[in-house]
């Protein structure tokens, strides 16, 4: 079984790293600690020494001063007891005496010396009282002390590090046992199952990480409902005219059908359905791939209105509706497709005739707004939007009130949008509080930056 840590999973890593840093702080802090409390318990021997050293060698210069050598005091101490614990050494570094009598006649070396407190006689002569402790070493009893410090240490830091790692193997759980739920809702996700959801446990990273995750996958499912929904929408659009079409060509072939102008032409009208369809989603295609092409012109604003006060004029006729227009005094050309604005304002007029009752009025206004912005306004005098389909009316084939005849294919909406923010514009409805909806289009413009901005290469 290959221990490569790329093979491993998230937690085993965690799992490791966490053990490796407990070993590693257990190991550095035992080193520590020891070698300060070694450090200290030499110091404090070593002092503990200090004022008998002292008295012995004050006593050693007072008996040279009245006997001028050595000979009777080193005699003297060898009969008596052997419980000083020095060493006495001779100008040459040989051990004259020593508690224990193996240490007697050994030539001590420099650095055994220097632990020693050096005694300079009148005669010049160099002796040296060395502790006994720094060449025997520590005593039994010290040693226990020491052994009893060290597993103290030993112990409480496995116990330390266990608790750490308990603690280690909890902190994991709680951050890997939510990664497995969105590793397990991914995978159902991916084999088409849209309406997953994890708890969100947490406000860290990993619960807004949980929290993005259910957002992701209420998007996805909303995209998918909304394809299945154009799917259908698209089937349905296509197949009503294409119904009709095949029954007319049937009914020509058949002989059913007389061949006259009337039939050809409602033939033609389906086929210009179709084509209109074909159309719209083509653009809004373009649109999503970023390739939809705007050829900026100074466009007269009030001519743009005209020509389309012109297309729609025998339309609001024939449903008994009033066109009211306006465009403000004296706005200068603006930069734009006067085509893709164009195809804007006859799609909203568009909407605004299949929502208007007969005997109804449209107005279409144009003016300035703030922040150097043009405003094109189309308002109607009909039911009104609903609150909940303020935000949606520009959604693909959304219809508000789908089993209305001749409402479309519910594209003129989104092409649009799709053309407005194209002008790097904005597009929204809104209701009037005197009754009907009012679409606003806010498009950066300028007369003399229009007409600059054209006469540029």
């Amino acid at each position: 079984m290959s221990l490569s840590p790329r093979r491993m999973s998230l937690q085993a890593k965690l799992l490791a790293s966490f053990l490796v840093v407990i070993l590693l702080a257990t190991a550095a802090g035992y080193l520590l600690i020891n070698r300060s409390i070694t450090r200290a318990f030499s110091d404090f021997t070593g002092r503990s020494f200090t004022v008998q050293d002292q008295i012995v060698i004050g006593l050693i210069v007072q008996y040279y001063n009245r006997t001028g050598s050595f000979d009777g005091l080193v005699e003297l101490l060898s009969r008596g007891p052997r419980d000083l614990p020095i060493l006495l050494v001779d100008p040459d570094r040989k051990v004259v005496f020593a508690p224990d009598e193996r240490f007697v006649g050994r030539t001590l070396n420099e650095s055994d010396l220097a632990g020693g407190q050096t005694i300079r006689l009148p005669a010049g002569e160099l002796w040296t009282v060395v502790p006994y402790r720094t060449l025997a070493g520590r005593d039994a009893l010290e040693h226990a002390f020491l052994r009893t410090t060290q597993t103290a240490m030993w112990l409480s830091g496995l116990a330390a590090g266990g608790a750490a790692l308990v603690l280690s193997l909890l902190l994991v759980r709680q951050t890997t046992n939510p990664l497995r739920e969105l590793e397990a809702a991914s995978q159902r996700i991916a084999r088409g199952h849209f309406d997953e959801h994890v708890e969100v446990r947490s406000s860290d990273e990993v619960g807004r990480l949980a929290g993005a995750f259910n957002e992701m996958a209420k998007s996805l499912k909303d995209s998918e409902e909304g394809k299945r929904r154009m799917i259908a929408d698209i089937s349905h659009d296509l197949r009503t005219p294409l119904a009709a079409m095949r029954s007319g060509l049937e009914g020509l072939r058949d002989g059913l059908v007389a061949p006259t102008p009337e039939a050809f032409a409602a033939l033609h009208d389906r086929v210009l359905l179709l084509t209109r369809l074909v159309t719209d989603l083509h653009q809004l295609a373009l649109a999503d791939a970023g390739q939809l092409s705007i050829e900026r012109a100074p466009t007269d604003l009030a001519v743009l209105v005209g020509g389309i006060v012109e297309t729609v004029g025998f339309q609001m006729e024939d449903g008994g509706l009033a066109l009211d227009t306006g465009v403000e005094p004296g706005l200068p050309p603006v930069l734009l497709d006067a085509h893709r604005i164009e195809q804007v304002l006859l799609n909203l007029l568009a909407n605004a005739l299949r929502h208007t009752p007969e005997g109804g009025r449209i107005a279409l206004c144009v003016e300035r707004a703030g922040e150097g912005e043009i405003e094109l306004r189309v308002a109607d005098s009909g039911p009104g939007i609903p609150v909940g389909d303020l935000e949606r009316v520009f959604d693909r084939f959304y219809r508000g009130d789908p089993s209305r005849e001749g409402g479309g294919a519910g594209l003129g909406l989104s092409i649009a949008r799709a053309l407005v923010e194209a002008h790097d514009g904005r597009i929204w409805a809104e209701n009037r509080p005197e009754g009907g909806a009012v679409f606003r289009v806010r498009l950066p413009g300028g007369g003399t930056q229009a007409e600059e901005s054209a006469r540029r290469p």
